[in-house]
């Protein structure tokens, strides 16, 4: 249980969260020490910080897919609703990059060449 909501209480499944690791697991034991409203007040001003630099960085200059979605896995460390949202975001990512990779006809590398 985080964030003071169970997951499981919410209708979510386990294939519509991230996984348990990744960032947010080693951001979770970096912030562990702290006693739980700070770590949550940490975990919140650095997520929603991410995530807001993210967008200005949408019309300015920077990577601002990539903050958006660090912020995000920052609040998937406390927060279920954000581990929900990290977890779809993975899946689209991947079907997205599945698709790509389809566009540009990535092939078997033991397959022989189309022109042979």
């Amino acid at each position: 249980m985080r964030g003071g909501l169970d997951w499981h209480d919410q209708g979510v499944t386990d294939s519509d969260r991230a996984p348990e690791g990744g960032l947010p697991a080693r951001i979770r034991s970096a912030v562990s020490s702290l006693p739980g409203p700070l770590r949550w007040i940490v975990v919140a001003v650095i997520g929603t910080g991410l995530i807001l630099a993210g967008i200005a960085m949408l019309v300015l200059p920077g990577p601002g897919w990539l903050a958006i979605f660090a912020g995000v896995a920052v609040l998937a460390a406390e927060f279920t609703w954000a581990a929900t949202l990290l977890g779809r975001m993975n899946a689209i990512a991947l079907r997205l990059w599945n698709a790509v990779r389809r566009l540009f006809g990535r092939r078997d590398p033991s397959s022989p060449p189309p022109d042979a």
